[in-house]
């Protein structure tokens, strides 16, 4: 005789609930069910590193609010401003623009390996490959600070010092300004329900208007002659976008490809 609850008679109102009823057609204990796949908004160790992310950047702004929106006003202009060398120069600045410019890089890392993660069935045998955060961190800031290699060695074959000099600090400050939006975007990728291409879609407009703010400082800063112009837009594609298209490409063959190939499956 089975004496199951679910066998007894409906003798109060709980039996009788909708809830109990849905509860009946649920499978039993004993039949194995599908494993939680892995979620980057569910792991402990990327909450706290985007806490330790909002720290830093509410960090930057407190102490230097004041410089930032200095250098901002200045990137928008080529007259020399007041007291700019001891704004510009000093370690603190650097130090900022190094940090911003680390959480813009950490950021798009995390835009390119977030899909692929959360959909690997190798997550909850072989664990969260961590080292891959690090490896897109090192690759984007190797990338910035070489163009500005690039950029250094290019300006002064062609342009004076005191133009050169504006350049690279106008280059390394909107690449650091990118944080304030790569940043929130990337709290919408880990944390809201949205569509993956969404959030892509997000960063490549900023990538856009990061490319044109770089356009109009270059045409800003260098002032050229008539027939100038084309040579110009020569010398950022050939120096910023085809450097920038393909790291990209390079990018989207590394998560689509090697990851999918030897690491996450």
């Amino acid at each position: 005789m089975n004496d199951s609850i679910w066998m007894t008679s409906d003798s109060n109102a709980l039996h009788q609930s909708e809830l109990v009823k849905q509860g009946i057609l649920l499978p039993d204990h004993q039949v194995p069910m599908k494993e939680c796949s892995y979620t980057m908004r569910g792991d402990d160790y990327v909450v706290i590193g985007m806490a330790v992310l909002f720290f830093i950047i509410a960090l930057v702004l407190y102490r230097s609010r004041t410089a930032l929106l200095f250098q901002t006003k200045n990137f928008f202009t080529t007259q020399r401003m007041f007291v700019e060398e001891n704004v510009e120069n000093s370690l603190t600045k650097v130090l900022d623009e190094f940090l911003l410019t680390c959480i813009s890089a950490l950021s798009l890392s995390c835009f390119f390996l977030h899909h692929q993660l959360e959909r690997s069935c190798l997550i909850s045998t072989s664990g969260v490959p961590y080292w891959l955060f690090a490896v897109g961190l090192v690759v984007f800031l190797a990338f910035v600070y070489l163009k500005a290699g690039l950029y250094a060695l290019v300006n002064w074959t062609f342009f004076d010092t005191d133009s050169n000099q504006r350049w690279m600090r106008g280059y390394l400050l909107i690449t650091a300004l990118t944080a304030f939006l790569f940043y929130p975007l990337l709290l919408l990728d880990v944390f809201a329900y949205l569509r993956h291409e969404f959030v892509i879609g997000g960063a490549i407009l900023v990538v856009i208007m990061y490319e044109l703010l770089l356009f109009y400082k270059l045409n800003l800063n260098f002032r050229a002659r008539k027939y100038g112009y084309m040579l110009i837009f020569l010398y950022f594609c050939t120096v910023e976008l085809i450097p920038t298209l393909v790291l990209g490409h390079l990018a989207v063959w590394f998560c689509d490809n090697y990851l999918d190939n030897n690491i996450l499956y």
